[in-house]
C-alpha cells in the first residue's frame, strides 16, 4: 500500500482511478498550513489521511481529519489552543466520462461532491465542512476551567446599600 502526500494542496487527479475496477483504492495524506472555514474563522496545521475507493458510480472518500484551532472559552473567556479530530465520508461523482469525454448527468443528490471535467477531485470543501464539524460548538478551555462563577462576587460581599433591596428579594425566594 503506497501513500501519496499532498502538501498545501487538495486537488487529486483521479483519471486512472476512474478507469480502475470497482474496489480499487488509493491512499493520500494531506497537510495544510491553514484552512479558512469562514470569513473570520480558520484552522491551522490541518492533516488528513484519505482513502479513495472506486465505486460503481464514482469515488468514495473516507478518512480522518485533525486540525488545530485558537478558540475562546465560553465559560471563562480565556483564549486557548487545542487539537480536534473528525472522521469523514463523502461521495464524489464524475461530471465527464473518463473514457469518452462525454458529459454525465449530474447527481440527483445536491450534497454529493463532483469531479471536474479534468478528472480532478478537490478535497478542499470536504475538509472545510468536516473541520467545522470537528470544532466544538461550546469550546471550554479544559476540565479545570473555573467558569464564570470565579468572576462573580459572593452574595455576602454586597456592601452597596442600594443593592440591599435586591438582596432582600433574593432572600424571599422559596
Amino acid at each position: 500500500m503506497r501513500t501519496r502526500h499532498l502538501e498545501n494542496d487538495t486537488i487529486i487527479n483521479v483519471a486512472q482511478l476512474l478507469k480502475a475496477p470497482v474496489g480499487t483504492e488509493r491512499f493520500f495524506t494531506v497537510h495544510l498550513d491553514y484552512l479558512t472555514l469562514d470569513s473570520d474563522l480558520g484552522v491551522r496545521d490541518v492533516t488528513a489521511s484519505v482513502r479513495l475507493l472506486r465505486t460503481s458510480s464514482g469515488i468514495l472518500a473516507t478518512g480522518e481529519l485533525h486540525v488545530s484551532a485558537h478558540l475562546t472559552c465560553v465559560r471563562c473567556l480565556t483564549e486557548f489552543d487545542n487539537r480536534y479530530s473528525e472522521t469523514f465520508e463523502a461521495e464524489y461523482w464524475p461530471t465527464v466520462d473518463v473514457l469518452t469525454g462525454l458529459p454525465l448527468p449530474p447527481p440527483e443528490d445536491e450534497d454529493i461532491f463532483t469531479i471536474d471535467q479534468n478528472h480532478h477531485l478537490d478535497l478542499h470543501e470536504l475538509l472545510r465542512q468536516f473541520a467545522i464539524l470537528a470544532l466544538p460548538s461550546y469550546p471550554v478551555c479544559g476540565p479545570q476551567c473555573p467558569g464564570p462563577e470565579s468572576l462573580w462576587r459572593q452574595e455576602e460581599e454586597i456592601v452597596d446599600a442600594r443593592l440591599a433591596v435586591l438582596q432582600a428579594l433574593l432572600d424571599e425566594r422559596p
